[in-house]
């Protein structure tokens, strides 16, 4: 007889499935969503500069990031619409914002959805994802070690399913859940349930991992075994208060078998 446990901070804790989120968790989210919304921003902020006639201020609010002096990019809230919204909840976002300098609803919605037609067709074009460090070698150790391995995203489950399969990590998982498969998003624990019923496993015996505050309450809700919460190089974490554990990076957890005789 063996159980299989996942080590960490020197404790051994069993389990029979690990539950990533996606982005920010599995693969680094400046790559990916930062290049995306830098085109979504510019172009919206383009717009509303032409409706307005004058400079009124940025977008960059309404989708919770924060830029540097060159305009790019810098960092995002993890409980912000850029981390947690759908595509259309992000598109009703924009749309507002021309909607309010005076676009109609319609051609609002029209024009945002055009902006983000052109940034997917940059994202097709240049796939630019990148695991974070060591959770390769994470993965495929639980897989060895027979712990079932599922994803939890905001995203859509077609778009989770082709960001893995760019960075070559697709076929490490036996589920991927968008926010397309359950009712509710994060923080709703029905990601966590959904996971756990293609898997076959209980969620007290699962391990949920992710970058956010709502990964945490999420798994809280849905009676996880641990809820773990990856801040990566070690940064600021008052949006974990409701993790069990925060690491730095994957060097910080193991996966071990125990063999009873």
């Amino acid at each position: 007889m063996s159980i299989s446990c996942l080590t960490i901070a020197d404790q051994e804790v069993a389990c029979e499935a690990l539950i990533f989120d996606k982005d920010g968790t599995l693969l680094d989210f400046m790559a990916l969503w930062g290049r995306w919304a830098d085109e979504m921003l510019e172009r919206t902020e383009r717009k509303l500069l032409e409706l307005n006639g004058e400079w009124i201020g940025s977008a960059e609010k309404a989708f919770g990031i924060v830029r540097g002096e060159n305009g790019r990019i810098l960092d995002y809230d993890r409980s912000g619409p850029l981390a947690l919204a759908t595509a259309d909840e992000l598109t009703g976002v924009l749309a507002w914002q021309l909607y309010a300098s005076g676009l109609p609803w319609h051609k609002s919605v029209d024009t945002v959805r055009e902006f983000a037609v052109s940034a997917e067709k940059r994202l097709e074009a240049d796939r630019p994802v990148r695991p974070l460090p060591g959770v390769i070698t994470l993965l495929e150790n639980a897989r060895a070690a027979g712990i079932r391995l599922a994803v939890a995203t905001s995203d859509s489950t077609s778009s989770a399913i082709k960001h893995l399969r760019w960075a070559g990590i697709e076929r490490l998982f036996d589920c991927i859940n968008g926010r397309d498969l359950v009712e509710e998003g994060k923080p709703a624990p029905d990601l966590v349930f959904e996971a756990c019923r293609r898997l076959g496993v209980q969620p007290e015996r699962a391990i949920v991992i992710g970058d956010g505050g709502a990964d945490m309450e999420m798994a809280k809700r849905a009676g996880a075994r641990l809820a773990i919460g990856i801040v990566p190089g070690g940064g600021p974490c008052s949006h974990m208060a409701a993790a069990d554990y925060v690491i730095g990076d994957y060097g910080e957890l193991g996966i071990k078998v125990r063999n009873f005789d």
